[in-house]
């Protein structure tokens, strides 16, 4: 494997070109080589010793220390690697040209150091890396690559005649850390596999190539000198067509080949190791919507607890990514059940991952399965937000959201012509909008300022309702000032700023959610793109016509007397207001020009603008109303906004009404499903699932100690 959609396209075509480098005259891509003829031979003659004698005389040349390898720096590694890279992403050593000599004087052989002193520093080779092909792998690579019986069996002869090439790796940074037996997977060969392990081959090598990551990273990896991996960057959406998790075992689990993950898995490969993104099997599996294989990784024993660097277990990334269909049976397997009785179960759900509330601290947590799917912006979240979330969102509606939602709407009108009562509500309406502004300022630190900036940033109508708080203060000095224009100006600023915020209380209604949600999304979508293209066309067309009638003469005062006016003026026309306008070009000096411009102003604008502004909207109504669960995220997001303005101390508090514990601690919700016979017997399959991953963690941690299986 290796050289399919490879950005390396100079090395691939010397790979292809068997006279291009000395290891291509023994194998090569074409099938062709000295040793591949040899071993065709000897399958016909049966003379196997003969074969050996040759293949010794032919490949010890391009050997360490005749085939028992030589440890060698880690650093002349990826100082050699990093030369592939672009100028600004390479190495200082690279950039000042005199790395390798530097690094190569740190070669010594294997017998001269110890095992503890190289572990960490040094990586065993056994084909010399000046004498690798132009991607830098071997003759065994070559063999793994082209895979036919003939290539297989010599892939076998070598490894008994040399069985250190079994974890040569790699060089270029395109396909770093690939092994023989990443390869052998690839190829879907168990029997090959099996050898490889047998020979000696390292089951945790990792494929840390860029070929073998997501698409996003790929320009923004970087060498350090301090390690083997790569450094990449935190944020990703783990989309690439080879990112299969690095180690040998998750690339078995996303190819579907279920004996080579058995027999990785019994000669110790551990599917809690995490890759440079802290993926571990099963997350990598989350991202390649591979559920036909996640039940049996989690039967053999793989981790539902661990988090990747962005935070995120199994449960969690597959919410992020809107992955349903594994996100509902992860929680399925996670549930615990507590009776059962005909077809009614009583199952408790762990709320450490799904509920916005941290069960220990009461801070909001955003990494939450609630947080993710009501943020996130896929068709398929929408689907996710029905059963355990719906519960859960009612759970908190009815034990305290709802009553701080009410009080958040709450608004005292009065009309009345008595002074003092005016004075009374004057007085009463700042008095809640400075309540307001202290309420925001006390939400902003126990949330932090960065959080609330974000939470404030998902309702735009709220931050208009701050506005109109800070403007209503601002006018009590203009009215002890008796600077009653400014003071009527504010007013109005303030009306206007807090009409907006009803909006954010309908959204949460089944009738009038949706089209809350379609306003906002024409305002920011459809008009937005429209208002851009229409601003141009009028004040291009202002600009003519206010030169045009420069040799405006009659009486009547014109509509285009300045470049403001005439702003304005192109705007009534777009709204087919014209019949005043249009008289007026009958006095101007250029009458055909200032007809001719009016006609293509009405065609661009008035006629293809105007209606395809229409198509727009009607074609975002359609796609809005056609989510059926659109107004529950709406009313989800009410609950989350009002859930963040309450202290982590209440928050845990209300946690505890609608939740119960778990033998272990944990805080659950408890729910009664109602199960048909199908749904039955797949509770008892999960049942037996998880008792056999219970089982096959302590066995591996009494057999090879994984640090990670925490059971």
């Amino acid at each position: 494997m290796g050289n399919a959609e490879s950005n390396v396209s100079s090395a691939v075509k010397k790979q292809t070109d068997s006279g291009s480098l000395k290891i291509y005259s023994l194998a090569n891509v074409k099938g062709g080589g000295e040793l591949v003829q040899l071993m065709k031979d000897a399958a016909k003659t049966k003379d196997y010793d003969s074969l050996d004698d040759k293949i010794s005389e032919l490949v010890l040349p391009f050997l360490y220390n005749n085939g028992e390898g030589k440890m060698v720096p880690i650093q002349e590694l990826v100082i050699t690697r990093n030369k592939e890279r672009p100028k600004h992403r390479q190495l200082p050593q690279n950039r000042e040209g005199d790395s390798k000599a530097t690094a190569k004087s740190s070669s010594v052989d294997i017998e001269t150091i110890s095992k503890d002193e190289g572990a960490p520093q040094f990586r065993e080779v056994c084909w010399d890396l000046d004498q690798r092909g132009s991607v830098g792998e071997t003759v065994l690579h070559l063999c793994l690559l082209v895979s036919t019986p003939i290539h297989t069996e010599l892939a076998k002869r070598l490894l008994k005649l040399y069985p250190k090439l079994a974890n040569d790796i790699y060089q270029c940074d395109e396909y770093y850390g690939e092994n023989v037996l990443h390869m052998a997977i690839v190829n879907e060969d168990p029997v090959m596999t099996k050898f490889l392990l047998d020979n000696g081959a390292n089951y945790n090598e990792r494929a840390i190539g860029s070929f073998f990551g997501p698409e996003d990273q790929k320009n923004s990896r970087n060498d350090n000198l301090a390690h083997e991996w790569v450094d990449v960057p935190l944020k990703t959406d783990y989309k690439g067509y080879v990112y299969w998790g690095e180690y040998p075992l998750p690339f078995a689990a996303c190819l579907g080949q279920e004996e080579c993950y058995r027999l990785l898995l019994a000669k110790g490969a551990d599917p809690d190791l995490q890759d440079t993104n802290g993926n571990t099997v099963l997350h990598i599996l989350v991202i390649q919507n591979k559920l036909e294989i996640f039940d049996m990784v989690y039967e053999c024993g793989a981790s539902l607890d661990i988090k990747n660097n962005q935070g995120l277990t199994p449960l969690t990334l597959a919410a992020k990514l809107a992955m349903k269909d594994i996100y509902f049976h992860i929680l399925t397997l996670q549930r615990e059940i507590y009776w059962e009785l005909g077809n009614i179960t009583c199952a408790a759900y762990p709320l450490d991952d799904i509920d916005t509330i941290n069960s220990k601290t009461g801070e909001i947590n955003k990494l939450s399965v609630l947080n993710l799917v009501v943020y996130g912006e896929r068709i398929d979240h929408l689907d996710m937000l029905s059963g355990l979330l719906a519960d859960l969102l009612n759970a908190k509606w009815n034990k305290f959201v709802k009553f701080s939602h009410i009080n958040h709407c709450y608004l005292l009108e009065s009309n009345t012509s008595s002074q003092q009562i005016r004075y009374f509500l004057e007085a009463l309406t700042a008095a809640g909008g400075l309540a307001y502004i202290l309420d925001a300022i006390r939400e902003a630190q126990f949330l932090g300022y960065h959080t609330f900036t974000q939470n404030m940033m998902t309702v735009p109508s709220r931050v208009l309702f701050m506005c109109s708080c800070f403007i209503m203060m601002l006018m009590i000095p203009l009215r002890f000032t008796c600077s009653h224009q400014g003071e009527d100006i504010s007013a109005v600023f303030v009306m206007l700023t807090t009409a907006p915020y009803f909006l954010f209380f309908c959204r949460g209604f089944k009738l009038v959610g949706p089209f809350v949600v379609m306003i906002y999304k024409m305002i920011l979508t459809d008009l937005l793109c429209f208002v851009t293209i229409y601003i141009v066309f009028v004040l291009g067309f202002a600009q003519t016509y206010y030169v045009i009638f420069l040799s405006y003469k009659a009486d009547k005062p014109s509509f285009f007397d300045d470049p403001i006016q005439s702003v304005l003026a192109m705007f009534i026309m777009s709204l087919s207001e014209f019949g005043d306008i249009y008289e007026q070009f009958n006095y101007t000096q250029h009458q055909n020009i200032s007809k001719v411009f009016f006609i293509m102003y009405m065609a661009l604008v008035a006629l293809l603008l105007i209606n395809m502004l229409i198509a727009m909207m009607g074609k975002t109504y359609q796609d809005i109303a056609e989510r059926k669960n659109e107004w529950m995220r709406q009313w989800a997001r009410i609950v989350l906004v009002v859930e963040r303005g309450v202290p982590p101390n209440i928050c845990l508090e209300q946690q505890r009404n609608y939740s119960q514990p778990m033998a272990d601690g944990r805080r659950a919700l408890v729910l009664r499903l109602e199960h048909d016979e199908d749904e039955k017997e797949e509770l008892r399959c999960i049942s037996e699932m998880r008792t056999s991953n219970i089982e096959n963690r302590i066995r591996r941690q009494k057999l090879h100690g994984g640090k990670n299986a925490n059971i």
